[in-house]
């Protein structure tokens, strides 16, 4: 750790090996620590982010769609060998929404979870320092 004298709500980072005013957390995402001067920009981040996660579902909702009902028509009822391309487009439709719908829930409660902080003036680090205590 430095020793020089720290301002209130600051804390040494020991990735970066400095200290950080109003340090939230060390996001290995964007390899820089979140604080006082990058936090309005972190919370952007995750909101294009989260924007993008949401337009990619809307996107792929009608190919997904359209490959459940193939397999509902094809895969099940008939047993056509010859359509072992399609099943594999297919396969890759249904497992790309499937995790992009899982990174658009995870990311939503991320983003309500870092804006709920920054509304109370919080920090990461204060919010698990003084879990379930007035702050």
């Amino acid at each position: 750790m430095c020793n020089i004298f720290k301002p209130e709500r600051c804390h040494h980072c020991s990735v970066c090996n400095r200290c950080v005013l109003n340090m939230d957390h060390h996001c290995p995402w964007i390899n820089n620590c979140v604080g006082f001067w990058n936090r309005k920009y972190f919370l952007l981040l995750l909101g294009y982010v989260l924007t993008i996660t949401y337009f990619v579902t809307f996107s792929l909702l009608w190919d997904w769609l359209q490959s459940i009902q193939w397999a509902l028509d094809v895969y099940i009822y008939s047993t056509k060998s010859e359509q072992v391309e399609l099943l594999k487009h297919n396969m890759m439709i249904q497992v790309a929404f499937m995790l992009n719908g899982t990174i658009m829930v995870l990311m939503t409660m991320f983003l309500k979870f870092h804006l709920n902080l920054a509304l109370s003036n919080k920090t990461t680090i204060e919010n698990l320092d003084k879990k379930g205590e007035e702050y």
